[in-house]
């Protein structure tokens, strides 16, 4: 009996102490509620945008390939673009039901493989569901099928039957797989998402926090940093500007616009509406003593430094990058300043541990 209570009261304990910062300050924030807005108004309604975005994306296909037209290519482009920037939108949330689904290789794995893309069209031999085929599938793979050309040229291309199945198959697999992790999210995910609180590897905040940094970085360096060669070992690093997402639709500078800005709606909180987001968790900490700086405000300083590097880029964004220019690289140091403060200090503010591991350096 004496065993039992003493369980019960170092649970009490570890309970009461959960409820305060590791400084021992008591801070003031209800965690449910945060990821209830996360999961209700931001999460959920972004993987719906993503599922209705890619079922458009397939309903333009199979009118394009039934009738291709310069008109019906136009539509089917268009859908395209909704879809990356619905992408854009998720890309954040890369944990659970997205990660069983392995929704973000499957999905935006780029620079596509367009050799491999060709040759296998050529072959009538491809395998879609093969992980050695993430970079040949996807929004990358669709946006080199039907912009790499001119319109009339894509047209005539598209009279080829493989061409057709190829694109079918690129498209019905990114729709499948988003209406499967949206299903996912209204059917239970959701609600455990909500409450599953606590600070631990395995908490809602950990998988939000370590996925807002994985989705923060990707935008650093895979849509800047490898095209600038940032991170290459050669003695003369050649820039890569066919490496940015979107190269063929010229889409570029506004997915990583819209990615910055959905990355700074997440820390805020903001999506159909505006609640409780990891910005007021920490203006709790800020506000209760636990911590000594308002990293809040400097973290929205850095998104606005950022947004003004990005103001001054220009369409096609591939020429910024092919020019190796000061623009770019200005905005490169600018995205490099902001991750030091979500990925060490707001976590470290947080208690959550960086659970993975880049071999890029920040």
């Amino acid at each position: 009996m004496k065993k039992v209570n003493l369980i019960v009261f170092i649970a009490f304990i570890a309970a009461f102490f959960s409820c305060e910062s590791e400084s021992n300050v008591s801070v003031d924030f209800s965690q449910d509620e945060m990821l209830t807005n996360y999961a209700n108004n931001l999460i959920v309604p972004s993987f719906e945008s993503y599922k209705n975005a890619t079922n458009a994306l397939k309903e333009k296909t199979a009118v394009f390939t039934a009738t291709p037209s310069e008109e019906t290519l136009n539509s089917l482009k268009e859908a395209l673009k909704d879809s990356y920037n619905a992408w854009s939108k998720v890309n954040a949330y890369q944990f659970g039901p997205a990660m069983e689904a392995s929704l973000l290789s499957n999905s935006n794995t780029f620079p596509t493989k367009y050799l491999e893309v060709e040759s296998s069209i050529v072959s009538n031999n491809w395998n879609l569901g093969s992980i050695t085929s993430n970079n040949k599938k996807g929004l990358p793979a669709v946006d080199y099928l039907i912009f790499n050309q001119d319109a009339a040229e894509t047209v005539t291309a598209f009279a080829d039957d493989n061409r057709k199945r190829y694109l079918t198959e690129c498209v019905a697999d990114l729709d499948n797989r988003a209406s499967s992790v949206y299903e996912l999210w209204v059917n239970g995910y959701a609600a455990e998402f909500s409450a599953n609180t606590g600070n631990d590897p395995s908490s809602a905040l950990s998988f939000l926090v370590n996925e807002y940094n994985k989705a923060y970085e990707r935008c650093k360096n895979q849509r800047v940093g490898y095209p600038l060669a940032k991170f290459s070992s050669d003695l003369t690093p050649q820039v890569s500007p066919k490496s940015v997402e979107a190269y063929y639709s010229q889409e570029t500078l506004a997915l990583l616009v819209s990615n910055i800005e959905s990355l700074e709606n997440i820390f805020l909180g903001k999506g159909e509406t505006d609640g409780e987001g990891l910005a007021d968790y920490l203006d709790a900490y800020y506000k209760s003593g636990a911590s000594e700086k308002d990293l809040t405000a400097e973290i929205l300083n850095q998104f606005d430094m950022i947004k003004a590097k990005l103001d001054a880029c220009n369409d096609p964004f591939s020429e910024h990058i092919s020019n190796n220019d000061q623009v770019v690289n200005d905005l490169y140091d600018e995205l490099t300043k902001l991750v030091v403060l979500i990925k060490s200090d707001m976590s470290s503010v947080l208690s959550v541990k960086i659970t993975y591991q880049d071999s890029d350096g920040d």
